[in-house]
């Protein structure tokens, strides 16, 4: 019989820390830390040997957006309709539904999620649109998932229409992510191979991007594939497969040209960049960019970082859809049923437009820190990026071409962030990312930068890189720079305090938020 005290002194130990039997990020059997405890980026973590810290976890792939009161006012209107649930249950009457199987009907809050998006399709800014009003939604849980039902849409709005079945390729990008590469669409095939994609040439961060030769092997490729292909994925910022790096809009606006002239759906996934995170002033960089999509995806942080839901969208097609009686084929069991799902992802759509100018703000002090952080690596890393969401990829020039030797430099930048606390996004294209809440606040965004600077460093002493002195690197040329890497500094000028940005603690004219002689380290 087993002894009572020594099992829930092994159930005390095991929930001290993160599981051996959880098969996750790690390999199956090592403990990882324990998340005690959030407040925006500060997270209390309880390291397998039981020792507590704190640290600034500004990576997370883009899945959190509010925190704190922010945060605590959105999940509000579906903590009060749980509770009315609950007592509901309770007295064994009938309750309202916290979930439903879409085969017997969609809730309430699915009607008040719809109205809350609409505002921000990419398609509103052009009036003259007579398909406006024919566009449709899909909800699925992750990313994956609403990549699969963005495909499955137009291929068959577009089977529909040209009556040709045989267009059901799928082109993706040469380098890209659209999901767990075991299954899902993207460049990584690491089970087996994807005989229903194809891979179209890309820019590559880092590399001299040649877009005339790039436009030529695209044009190539559209000659050999585009009678199969039947829709096109375009990434407009990526995430982890180029850590951030954003799609030249000139260029990406081309690509869907040709695209489009073939005949080929466009599909954007905004998974990661889209919500307003880029910075742009709207919910979609889709909209921002005038691409123009056939459908375009989201997920993510629309939960507010706490519950799983993701969607694609169809720009038109659902009358058609409707009239040969055609379902969604990615569709399951919990695709749209959370009510508390939809109510919070109503609750950060209305939210979002609020802290806009505050993104673009902050994005623009990203950009000074992220342009010094590759100065100072002294072509170490690359750096790129836009409003909230940015990242570093270790070159592969120099030393960097012997992958042993890159590899050993991204280790090393790892041990380095554990032991200056900070966690951003290690991406397996060989870099970071950092994509902090829509709600931090500017002097958080220095203390990273201060952090990072001090893990850049250490890496490059312990590699033997030599780091630039800053007077080096304020006349190192940056004309090639991402966009915001070359603004001015501004000196420190409190008659230019505005209310809204004291509001959301963005304001760099005073030193309320963050101190002036850090900051101005950064500027450029």
């Amino acid at each position: 019989m087993d002894d009572p005290i020594r099992t829930t002194e092994e159930q005390q130990k095991r929930r001290s820390s993160g599981h051996v039997r959880f098969a996750g990020r790690v390999p199956c059997g090592l403990e990882q830390p324990l998340v005690l405890k959030k407040n925006g980026v500060r997270h209390i973590r309880r390291l397998p040997s039981g020792e507590e810290q704190e640290v600034l976890s500004v990576g997370l792939a883009c899945s959190e957006s509010f925190s704190g009161p922010r945060l605590a006012r959105l999940l509000q209107p579906g903590f009060d309709y749980e509770r009315q649930t609950m007592e509901q249950l309770a007295s064994g009457d009938y309750a309202n539904p916290l979930s439903n199987h879409t085969s017997g009907g969609v809730t309430e809050a699915l009607s008040d999620f719809i109205d809350a998006l609409e505002p921000h399709l990419p398609w509103n800014n052009n009036e003259n649109d007579q398909t406006l009003d024919d566009w449709c939604v899909s909800l699925q849980l992750e990313g994956a998932s609403a990549v699969w039902a963005a495909i499955d849409m137009v291929l068959q709005q577009a089977i529909l229409t040209t009556g040709n079945q045989e267009r059901t390729m799928v082109a993706v990008g040469a380098t890209s992510y659209h999901g767990p590469p075991s299954t899902s669409f993207g460049s990584k095939c690491p089970l087996w191979q994807k005989t229903y994609q194809v891979k179209y040439p890309v820019p590559v961060a880092g590399d001299l991007i040649d877009e005339a030769s790039l436009i030529q092997q695209f044009e190539e490729f559209l000659d050999l594939h585009s009678e199969r292909v039947g829709v096109i994925l375009f990434e407009p910022q990526w995430g982890s497969s180029q850590a951030g790096f954003p799609w030249p809009k000139a260029l990406l606006k081309l690509y869907i040209e040709l695209a489009r002239a073939r005949g080929i759906k466009i599909v954007t996934d905004e998974i990661m960049c889209g919500l307003g995170r880029h910075g742009n002033g709207s919910l979609f960089v889709s909209k921002d960019y005038e691409l123009n999509p056939d459908a375009i995806t989201f997920g993510k942080a629309i939960g507010g970082g706490v519950y799983p839901i993701s969607g694609a969208i169809l720009k038109s097609g659902r009358r058609q859809l409707c009239q040969a009686g055609c379902t969604v084929m990615q569709s399951h069991t919990y695709a749209g049923s959370s009510v508390r799902a939809l109510m919070t992802a109503t609750e950060v759509l209305r939210e979002i437009p609020n802290w806009l100018p505050s993104v673009q703000k902050l994005g623009q002090e990203m950009a000074h820190i992220f342009g010094y952080l590759a100065k100072i690596s002294d072509g170490m890393l690359i750096a790129h990026g836009q409003g909230l969401m940015w990242g570093c990829l270790f070159t592969k020039e120099g030393a960097m071409k012997d992958e042993s030797y890159r590899s050993r430099a991204i280790q090393s930048f790892r041990q380095h962030c554990e032991e200056a606390l900070i966690l951003p996004y290690i991406v397996p294209a060989g870099g970071f990312m950092v994509s902090p809440h829509f709600d931090v606040d500017v002097g958080t965004i220095y203390e990273m930068a201060e952090k990072l600077e001090k893990v850049t460093i250490a890496t490059m002493d312990e590699m033997g890189w030599s780091p630039l002195s800053c007077e080096e690197a304020k006349t190192q040329d940056v004309a090639a720079a991402p966009m915001g890497l070359c603004a001015s500094a501004m000196e420190e000028d409190p008659s230019l305090c505005q209310t809204y940005l004291h509001r959301t603690k963005s304001c760099t004219s005073c030193s309320s938020f963050v101190c002036p002689t850090i900051r101005m380290r950064f500027l450029n």
